[in-house]
């Protein structure tokens, strides 16, 4: 059709007009005639020759091929995908954030930070592992795949920021063990792991009703492995220095826990009360 013929004669004389003495075609008439062939592709559902058409524009080339994906990205799979960029030399990322955006609508919180990871854009994919998915799962008592998650974000956690306290804290609770080991160095390195992830959870966000929940349920479990680690590794002994440690753990006022240490202290101390520091 017409607009195949123009933009094959754009293409030519922009790389071969001055040598055959052809005139080149303008910045402007150029761009007028890409965009209107990448158009007319896109609306015959060849959207994948369009944003081969639009790399040929003179100037704002990368948005204009963003946005195709984007609008595009449910028709294709991943397979699609790699065929696209690697015949068309479209970057990677860009299907990656066109696949997370997509995701974004649709609520799949967990799929929006995988592809988010995957296209390099890790500060945003840990903000929305901590507004949507950490504390969420915490509190469901979902866990299991939140490690799958954070692992390759760990690998580019200098590039994050609040890492430190934030996504790196969850990390820390979720590597804690769900059964203690039987040699004794190896309970002395988990019960400094979990004093000081413990103590560390004081340093996550505290604002929201899913995030003081999360962190008083991650309290309460570290709590938890710290008496059975200490009884393992002391049994009734040094059971001051125990509380003394639990003391920097963030607990709940309610829920019993009051009740809980003053039970511990007059167990362990001979005490009737001991002072709980949420």
């Amino acid at each position: 059709n017409s607009f195949t013929i123009t933009f094959k004669a754009v293409v030519s004389t922009q790389s071969t007009g001055t040598a055959l003495g052809l005139p080149r075609a303008t910045p402007h008439l150029a761009s007028k005639l890409v965009t209107s062939y990448a158009a007319q592709l896109d609306r015959l559902g060849l959207w994948q020759w369009s944003v081969f058409v639009t790399q040929h524009l003179p100037a704002g080339r990368s948005a204009t091929v963003r946005s195709t994906v984007q609008r595009n990205i449910i028709r294709s799979n991943e397979e699609e995908d790699v065929a696209c960029v690697q015949r068309h030399r479209v970057d990677a990322s860009v299907f990656a954030c066109g696949r997370a955006l997509y995701l974004q609508y649709k609520r799949d919180w967990a799929g929006v930070v995988r592809w988010y990871t995957a296209a390099g854009q890790y500060n945003r994919a840990h903000s929305i592992f901590m507004d949507k998915i950490g504390p969420q799962k915490i509190v469901a008592r979902e866990e299991c795949d939140m490690l799958q998650l954070l692992a390759p974000l760990s690998d580019h956690q200098n590039a994050i920021q609040n890492w430190g306290s934030e996504g790196a804290i969850y990390y820390s609770y979720l590597s804690l063990p769900d059964t203690l080991p039987k040699r004794e160095e190896d309970l002395e390195a988990v019960r400094h792991q979990i004093s000081s992830t413990g103590h560390s959870l004081n340093s996550l966000p505290y604002n929201t009703l899913p995030e003081i929940c999360a962190v008083n349920m991650m309290g309460l479990r570290t709590c938890t492995l710290l008496i059975e680690v200490w009884q393992a590794l002391f049994g009734s002994s040094e059971n001051r220095e125990l509380l003394l440690t639990m003391k920097t753990f963030p607990l709940p006022s309610d829920y019993g826990i009051a009740d809980v240490i003053t039970k511990l202290s007059s167990d362990m101390l001979g005490e009737d009360t001991f002072d709980v520091v949420a």
